[in-house]
């Protein structure tokens, strides 16, 4: 069993004064610190700093015209999503869990054993809330890892090759409906990504045009390719 490093994220979204978008889930590891650090400012720290206390930003991003301001929340170690108003008071106060309008659930991409929290943590939430409308984006992190742990003859049993994250990307597109995306937060590979695919689905439910909430899988082997969508941090 994979050791439970910080897995959660919130986000808050206001589109041009009046747009919310909720918290971004719970991470393994530093993932969603990392990730999150990188968006924002552009920078990434080899040093582990296991996530303690609440952490808030608030970047502004600008996608298909409409500006949203966001409150992101990197969060620490949620062991389990709670499962009324009361267990978050008790246990995850001002963490804003369940009144979330989308997560981001963060998993380490070379450890396939790191994605059974996030998958407990995703059945806890449809359980314990309706998701209905409600966006969620699994990231795979430390994608620049995949291919290290595959090539080392002495690689650990749990470590994720090509087959098992095709399983999980089977998994979290075909049944959950959700969209997933790997990114490398040390090298700013696809972080960007994340955050746009995440703004388009909160953008199409803000304006009408509808809830996709899976990625396209032609863009899942191209960071830029074809993407007619503008997201840009400001």
């Amino acid at each position: 069993m994979p050791t439970l490093q910080s897995t959660v994220a919130t986000v808050d979204a206001t589109a041009n004064t009046l747009r919310r978008c909720g918290p971004l889930g719970p991470a393994l590891g530093t993932a969603v610190a990392q990730v999150a650090l990188q968006f924002i400012w552009n920078d990434f720290s080899d040093e582990y700093n296991q996530t303690e206390r609440k952490r808030t930003y608030f970047p502004s991003v600008l996608i298909n015209d409409h500006l949203y301001r966001l409150t992101i929340a990197d969060l620490p170690v949620i062991p389990y999503f709670p499962s009324s108003p009361r267990r978050e008071w008790a246990d995850f106060r001002f963490c804003g869990l369940r009144g979330a309008s989308a997560y981001v659930l963060v998993y380490d991409a070379s450890n396939a054993g790191t994605f059974r929290h996030v998958r407990a943590l995703r059945d806890q939430m449809c359980e314990a809330r309706d998701m209905r409308g409600v966006p969620v984006v699994v990231v795979g992190n430390k994608r620049d890892l995949v291919a290290c742990a595959a090539g080392t003859p002495g690689a650990a049993a749990g470590d994720c090759g090509s087959a098992e994250r095709r399983e999980i990307a089977n998994l979290v597109k075909k049944q959950w409906k959700c969209c997933y995306v790997e990114c490398s937060a040390k090298y700013n590979w696809r972080v960007v990504t994340v955050f746009r695919e995440l703004m388009k689905i909160v953008d199409g439910i803000e304006t009408g045009q509808g809830y996709k909430e899976v990625c396209s899988p032609m863009r899942d082997n191209f960071q830029e390719a074809l993407d007619r969508n503008r997201c840009n941090i400001i």
